[in-house]
């Protein structure tokens, strides 16, 4: 009788297939959390972006219900410093941030800690605004596109001139 060793086919397969398994869900946590940070990041103001056009879209007469004021539908970046939001609802006209400002659902001040920042694609101010039909104006009219940096990574978000905002590769 003879006497064979070594593994099967099906044995070496099954065992390419758990090591993939593994390398697919086990590496990329080796790497840190900077890259996640850009992710997250990306996912969040792209949530920010979608509820102030969404709003734009709902408030269809130029007067706020019960102040007539009119509201502001858009999202100011500053560029010294890793943050997003609008400083003040009603008055379109302030496009700083005031010392002490609180972001409320459509805005994110980056923690220092995290090695964050937002640029757009269009020149002048960093202002996305949107229109009653959801479509981006001013400078992003024509679609644009807006860079999450961090440190390990690049990611973009694209507004397309129709108002689809997505992120992409």
């Amino acid at each position: 009788m003879k006497l064979n060793r070594g593994f099967t086919t099906i044995e070496l397969v099954t065992v390419i297939i758990i090591v993939g398994i593994l390398a697919v869900n086990v590496l990329p946590k080796l790497g840190g959390t900077d890259s996640y940070e850009a992710h997250t990041h990306r996912a969040q103001l792209i949530s920010a972006l979608r509820l102030t056009q969404q709003r734009a879209m709902q408030q269809t007469n130029s007067k706020a219900v019960n102040n007539l004021t009119p509201y502001c539908h858009h999202i100011i970046f500053d560029t010294t410093k890793a943050q997003y939001g609008v400083p003040n609802r009603t008055d379109c006209t302030i496009t700083s941030f005031p010392t002490g400002w609180q972001p409320d659902a459509t805005g994110h001040e980056v923690d220092t800690r995290y090695d964050i920042t937002f640029s757009v694609s269009f020149a002048g101010d960093a202002i996305i605004s949107f229109d009653w039909m959801g479509r981006p104006l001013g400078g992003c009219s024509d679609g644009c596109t807006i860079d999450v940096a961090s440190a390990v990574e690049t990611l973009t978000i694209e507004i397309e001139e129709e108002g689809y905002i997505h992120g992409s590769l």
